[in-house]
């Protein structure tokens, strides 16, 4: 058909926009051979796959077969996986083709800097950042990053992106380097980032539910979002007044109560009790867990899951939270 572009094609000029933003160091590993390889396999493929011509980017520490995947390591440390991560087998599954590996950080010993897409002199964010960064620019369509106390969401917000840290258990972690599971590591997940709130969604979808080797992934369908009747919702706020945002953020929070107010949601106001100092104060203990005591150690889990069980049974009042 005229004017339709195959799927060699597609990936040919993503890889070009990659190029375009060689300027933001954002990028730490890429196979243009293999990557036009697999697009040239899919046009030859006798049904179209769904996500077949979009280009995934995927942080450093999550494994991609074939590509150097360094961890937290700050220098090259010669380890190249032989699979890929559950994450990106499902989405090479569904067609996409995986075009790079990216910075997980601002800095970087060995590879440089990670530049903002639009002022070099600011940073890009926390460990996603070269995610954030080439999204930002539009050199990505798609990224696969990682996060604990922000490291998707930071880069995100910073860099003018969406991000989205999904609830611990929906997204397997197989595949993560370093490795990352309940029991040593009860707050990092994998997620993703894009450009769109659809987008965002639709990665969700393909990359969710368990895959038989995280013991922490459980099934759990992800509902479309177009059914939602925005007009039954119940939206808790988050309001304590020890933590201030910046003036732009409390103004776009206080657009978007406004906007949910108009559609017909139920705003509670703050239907969720004061805890941003207590689970500040549990997050820096963990992140100390290797210098605590075990008995510290073992109250440090202790009040975590009662800080749990007491924000699960507040949220049982209201389907949605803002802040």
């Amino acid at each position: 058909m005229v004017g339709v572009m195959t799927i060699v094609e597609q990936v040919a000029a993503a890889l070009v926009r990659l190029d375009l933003a060689a300027d933001l160091g954002a990028i730490v590993a890429r196979d243009d051979r293999a990557a036009l390889a697999f697009a040239a396999s899919l046009d030859q493929e006798a049904t179209l796959r769904p996500w077949a011509g979009r280009t995934v980017t995927v942080k450093d520490w999550i494994d991609v077969a074939g590509l150097p995947c360094d961890g937290t390591n700050a220098a090259p440390s010669g380890r190249v996986p032989k699979h890929d991560a559950t994450a990106v087998r499902r989405l090479r599954c569904a067609g996409a083709t995986i075009v790079a590996k990216t910075q997980a950080g601002a800095e970087n010993e060995f590879h440089g800097p990670c530049r903002h897409p639009f002022d070099p002199g600011r940073t890009p964010g926390a460990s996603s950042s070269g995610e954030a960064a080439l999204i930002g620019r539009g050199a990505s369509q798609f990224g696969l990053g990682s996060d604990s106390g922000g490291s998707i969401r930071l880069p995100a917000a910073w860099c003018g992106v969406v991000g989205l840290k999904p609830s611990f258990g929906l997204v397997p972690a197989t595949g993560h380097f370093p490795r990352v599971a309940g029991r040593n590591d009860g707050r990092t997940v994998l997620g993703p980032l894009a450009s769109r709130v659809d987008d965002i969604i639709a990665l969700l979808t393909v990359i969710s539910g368990p895959d038989g080797r995280d013991p922490d992934c459980v099934p759990v369908a992800i509902d479309d979002s177009q059914v939602v009747d925005i007009s039954t919702l119940r939206i808790a706020v988050v309001d304590e007044p020890h933590w201030q945002p910046a003036d732009s953020t409390a103004c776009a929070v206080r657009r978007a109560i406004a906007l949910l107010n108009e559609a017909g949601a139920t705003i509670l106001g703050s239907a969720l009790p004061p805890h941003l100092e207590e689970s500040l104060e549990i997050t820096q203990r963990y992140w100390a867990r290797t210098r605590l005591t075990g008995f510290e150690v073992d109250r440090q889990l202790r009040d975590w899951d009662r800080f749990r069980i007491a924000i699960t049974r507040a949220s049982s009042n209201f389907d949605a939270v803002i802040g």
